[in-house]
């Protein structure tokens, strides 16, 4: 399988090219040309994939390293056999360190009183 992934999601280069063939690319460098052979896609929200993009391509799967899906028209993938699949949950964490992090500092800063506040 051929393989074409966002050079900028962390940690996949190394781990993606056990289900093939792998080129990196930063994501808004995807075009026609470099996706017309490629069976699969690793992408992130830089990149809109809808039929100017993929109409004429070998591309059957989509996959997006990301919660949301509006960066790819999913109407025109569904009624042309490209799946696709996004990561839900996949910033749970960076969500949790960020309401934390909001919370000590309004603590800190205005005086709020964490005591007795739930989540």
């Amino acid at each position: 399988m051929k393989l074409l992934a966002d050079a900028h999601i962390p940690y996949l280069n190394g781990f993606a090219e056990q289900f093939g063939q792998v080129e990196y690319l930063p994501g808004n460098l995807f075009d026609k040309q470099n996706i017309r052979d490629k069976d699969a896609l690793i992408v992130r929200t830089v990149t809109h994939f809808g039929k100017e993009l993929l109409e004429g391509t070998k591309v059957k799967l989509i996959c997006s390293a990301t919660i949301g899906f509006d960066h790819i028209d999913t109407e025109y993938c569904d009624s042309h056999g490209i799946a696709w699949r996004t990561a839900p949950g996949c910033n749970a964490s960076s969500v949790e360190q960020y309401v934390t992090s909001s919370l000590l500092h309004l603590a800190r800063t205005h005086s709020f009183d964490l005591s007795r506040k739930t989540i």
